[in-house]
């Protein structure tokens, strides 16, 4: 199972430390060996195989499946966040943020539904990934408030309503149980929820927004 582009991190650069490398190439050798087995059942030596290295240097860079899986978490979280970037630059408010942000990670369940549950399988097993998303989606709620387009209770309940809908609607997707429009419904009403107006939010959760790099939408 090829891995999407928008979870591949960029080649590391060939100045990187060579430690670097290493756990970068083993991190991307737990994806792999995730995809196939699934993050609960997959061991350190599927991982080493996967890398074609031997146990010992896993052990060396990861001193338990636990600090892999941290890692993978870290690392898919971040490879969204590194292909969006450039397209991020020209949406000019924290409700369009949020939308882009919402719709790529249904349109991952929608595109690729095998590596959107392994992605939430992941989010399930170890909070880091879940933690490094709410720094990204806090600055965009932040600057949304800042520019009041959001009214919300408080800003954790907030960073709930977003991540968890969308997680949720995730999993509806990938495991066929939503229509098709469910993706932008999901995104209405969390938009809704975050204190804009019916209108704008339909507005917002159907209008064609920059998602990726156009390399990655190849």
């Amino acid at each position: 199972m090829s891995l999407p582009d928008i979870l591949r991190r960029r080649d590391a650069p060939p100045r990187l430390p060579k430690r670097e490398r290493t756990r970068r190439q083993l991190v991307a050798a737990a994806i792999a060996a995730f995809s196939r087995h699934g993050v609960a059942d997959t061991t350190m030596q599927q991982i080493a195989d996967a890398a074609g290295v031997t146990t010992g240097t896993v052990y060396n860079h990861y001193r338990a499946k636990s600090e892999i899986v941290s890692a993978v978490a870290v690392s898919i979280a971040h490879a969204i966040r590194e292909r969006s970037a450039p397209a991020r630059t020209v949406l000019r408010t924290g409700a369009e943020q949020i939308a882009a942000g919402c719709r790529r990670y249904l349109g991952l369940a929608e595109s690729s539904p095998s590596w959107a549950l392994l992605v939430l399988e992941v989010a399930a097993v170890d909070p880091t990934f879940r933690k490094t998303i709410s720094g990204f989606v806090l600055a965009e709620l932040r600057r949304g408030l800042r520019r009041n387009e959001f009214s919300v209770v408080s800003e954790a309940a907030a960073l709930d309503l977003v991540i968890g809908a969308t997680m949720e609607g995730m999993r509806r997707i990938a495991l066929g149980q939503a229509h098709k429009r469910h993706a932008a419904h999901v995104i209405t009403a969390i938009l809704r929820a975050l204190g804009l107006t019916t209108a704008r939010a339909e507005r917002l959760a159907t209008k064609p927004l920059p998602l990726f790099t156009a390399e990655a939408e190849r």
